[in-house]
């Protein structure tokens, strides 16, 4: 990181905060403060201390794992198929978002996030940022996403690159979850009407307290069990024919056990924000039913241009999604049905599938193979 000539300079160093306020930086890019603080975090020191203080994992592995589940197909191939749900998450909502020119909108993401300082004044300012991401109705996504839901993916691909014995487990999951939301900002450049403080908020602050938040076994064990939070994801595949990746998302739910185990409450959000039941069945399997509302264009003029009234029937097997059936969702799809690997009976070979059916009638269909080879037809 530089700053501008002062001799107070390496005095500032020693205290983020005082940087912010007192010198306006020339941050050649995200990623010197983003590892600076990963350092602290993921160091092993910090580790050691955090475990110290829990309940000592069975393993053989450094770090406790709450989330992990190896056995289950949505957590082969996490670090890929998280970056590929995460940074196209926001690109189902194909009204507002454009894919086109991904990777040269990687660069305008950082040109704006590398001068953060210059970024928010140019844009309105401090007090822009406090009003539009902390007290309008961007506060939801970002508590919900960037903080809750982001912190609980880097839990999980920590322990994923625990579990395969790679050192510095956080470091690696803190460099794959912001390689996504990278991804996931330039995806939201795509629309005009985005401005820096957007990526600011999100890659400087609740992304980053998710992470260090959820570096702490005792905040993952209460929001896992306790509070029964769970991520659902995508089936992303390739669109062969329209060059584009289709049926990405990352969808996040809680079923606290409030009532007991056979009846639960159902909550669930990302970009689809719906409240339901689940139960549980005869075959130890749970049906979830969920209704309320889907992003459609957060742009629009009208608060109710910008959702429509949808829903969704999600059936799983101790929290393994075997399928979901969504109506009206997010894209032009009057419905979407996935199939997930865990649904079927051979197991020599993980395979998804997913369809759609536009408003219009034309059809979506989708395959994949093991969460890496993967192709769709539009």
């Amino acid at each position: 990181m530089q700053a501008k000539a002062d001799p107070n300079y390496e005095r500032r160093e020693l205290g983020f905060s005082t940087v912010i306020w007192k010198c306006r930086l020339n941050c050649q890019s995200l990623i010197p403060i983003l590892v600076a603080a990963s350092v602290v975090v993921c160091s092993p020191p910090f580790a050691l201390a955090e475990c110290s203080s829990s309940q000592p994992s069975t393993s053989a592995t450094a770090t406790r794992h709450i989330v992990l589940r190896p056995g289950e197909s949505r957590f082969r191939m996490l670090p890929l198929t998280n970056y590929v749900n995460t940074a196209f998450d926001t690109a189902q909502v194909s009204r507002a978002f454009s894919q086109d020119d991904y990777w040269h909108n990687h660069g305008r993401v950082i040109d704006r996030i590398a001068h953060p300082i210059d970024s928010i004044e140019d844009d309105g300012g401090w007090d822009h940022l406090v009003r539009q991401e902390l007290l309008s109705s961007h506060v939801l996504p970002n508590l919900t996403l960037h903080l809750l839901g982001n912190g609980y993916d880097f839990r999980a691909l920590a322990e994923w690159f625990d579990e395969q014995h790679v050192p510095f487990a956080y470091f690696w999951a803190f460099a794959t979850s912001y390689a996504g939301y990278l991804g996931n900002e330039a995806i939201e450049i795509s629309n005009p009407e985005v401005d820096a403080t957007d990526h600011i908020a999100d890659l400087y602050f609740f992304n980053l307290l998710g992470n260090l938040l959820f570096v702490s076994d005792a905040v993952t064990d209460v929001v896992y069990n306790d509070m029964q939070f769970r991520n659902w994801p995508g089936q992303p595949v390739f669109d062969v024919r329209h060059h584009k990746i289709l049926n990405a998302s990352n969808n996040y739910l809680m079923r606290p056990r409030v009532f007991g185990e056979k009846v639960r409450p159902f909550l669930y959000f990302g970009l689809h924000y719906f409240a339901g039941v689940s139960v549980l069945m005869p075959s130890e399997k749970s049906l979830s039913l969920g209704v309320g509302l889907a992003t459609v264009d957060p742009f629009a003029e009208s608060t109710l241009a910008k959702v429509q009234p949808s829903g969704g029937v999600y059936w799983d097997d101790h929290d393994r999604l075997l399928a979901s059936m969504i109506f009206n969702g997010t894209d032009d799809s009057i419905v979407r049905l996935n199939l997930y690997p865990d649904v079927f009976h051979f197991r020599t070979l993980d395979l998804g599938v997913f369809l759609g059916l536009a408003d219009d009638g034309v059809p979506t269909f989708g395959i994949a193979i093991e969460k890496l080879l993967a192709f769709g037809l539009s």
